[in-house]
């Protein structure tokens, strides 16, 4: 008898206060990819300016971000109140986030990955 371990589909990311979860799939994937590429883009034009209508449209991006990537409405929450109630230290920690993400997932499933299980 063959007998199959099912896998993680989660990738915690911890904050040292709390934790959240990243459900893995291939549209979450895709969806933190955008994500990512967009508020990096988005986010180095809003770091120089003091501006509160500017400052408001970075904090509904990164709540976005945050919802989207954790498909957690508290995620952004707890991110933002870890933050100090620093937009941009709350998008930071998103762009930390899903570096961690993608490093994370790629190691799971990587060649030599894929190769210690097929040659064990």
């Amino acid at each position: 008898m063959v007998v199959i371990k099912k896998r993680s589909n989660v990738i915690p990311v911890d904050f040292g206060e709390f934790q959240l979860n990243f459900p893995v799939s291939d549209g979450n994937i895709q969806r933190m990819k955008a994500v990512g590429e967009d508020l990096q883009a988005k986010g180095e034009a809003f770091q120089e300016t003091s501006d509160e209508e500017a400052l408001g449209a970075l904090k509904a991006l990164v709540e976005d971000g945050f919802n989207q990537v954790f498909d957690d409405e508290e995620a952004f929450k707890q991110v933002y109140a870890f933050a100090g109630q620093s937009t941009i230290n709350a998008m930071f920690y998103l762009i930390e986030a899903i570096k961690g993400i993608s490093e994370e997932f790629e190691s799971q499933n990587s060649k030599a990955a894929l190769d210690k299980y097929l040659n064990a």
